[in-house]
Order: C-alpha cells, then structure tokens, then sequence
C-alpha cells in the first residue's frame, strides 16, 4: 500500500510507492526553517498530483535542489535535483510532516543529518512524539 502525503488544503497529493525505512530531519538552513522530516526514493516512485499552476518551486543556493509547495496553502511537499535523469532513477525528497496517516511512520527511525556543517548523520532514534501525540485522549477535544 502506497504512502500517501497531502498538503493542508488537499491540493497537492503525493504517493511514494516503496517502502520508507528511515526518515531524514537536516539542519541545514532551508530545512530546518521548514522543519521537515523528508523521506527519500527514486523520482519514478513518487507520484505528484496537483491542478496546473498548483506547486510553486523555489532554487536555492548553488541552483542544485529544487523545493515545492502548495501554491494555495504553503505547505513544501518535496524537492528534486534540478538535474534529472531521463529514467527516474535520481532521489527525490517528500515531506513526511504531510503523511495522512502518521502512525504509519510514527516507528520509523530519524536521523538527525548535520546539513548546516559537516553533511554527517549525528545520530539516529526513534521519535513518534514527532508525528503523534503520546496522549491517549488527543484529538477528543
């Protein structure tokens, strides 16, 4: 069953069809700023729907990546390289913070990568409070 994200206003929907075993939250200065838990796959397993004119990009630094998000609500969904391949085969980024279920990823193990100096994974754990509540009672309000 594929993983499903949407934005807040449900514009934008993606489904990544292979199975996530990690989850990646990167200091570096865009990332931390959209305080994202990104998942990584091969572009061709990751299928973006949105209306035409639905996502806005945005480049930055030396023009490598490039950012998406809800043209309607702000919400980033996911990067590309701006250098692709013509068969998929190069990583694509999707914000998990946008899963419709976020139990399903609740387990999965985040590693902390140091994007703001030295590109290395400082460490790695298990975090569900990142995606769930801990309260048994949340959400009865």
């Amino acid at each position: 069953m594929p993983y499903t994200t949407s934005c807040h206003c449900g514009a934008v929907t993606i489904e990544m069809q292979r199975r996530i075993r990690k989850l990646t939250r990167c200091n570096c200065s865009i990332c931390r700023r959209y305080g994202a838990l990104w998942a990584y796959q091969q572009r061709k397993a990751i299928r973006v729907m949105s209306a035409a004119g639905g996502l806005h990009a945005y480049t930055c630094g030396k023009g490598e990546l490039e950012f998406f998000h809800c043209a309607r609500c702000g919400c980033v969904t996911h990067y590309h390289h701006t250098k692709r391949r013509a068969d998929g085969s190069d990583m694509s980024a999707v914000n998990m913070r946008n899963i419709d279920d976020p139990a399903r990823i609740a387990h999965l193990p985040i590693r902390l990568l140091d994007g703001a100096s030295t590109w290395k994974v400082l460490g790695e754990g298990v975090e569900p409070h990142l995606l769930v509540s801990p309260s048994p009672s949340a959400g009865l309000e």
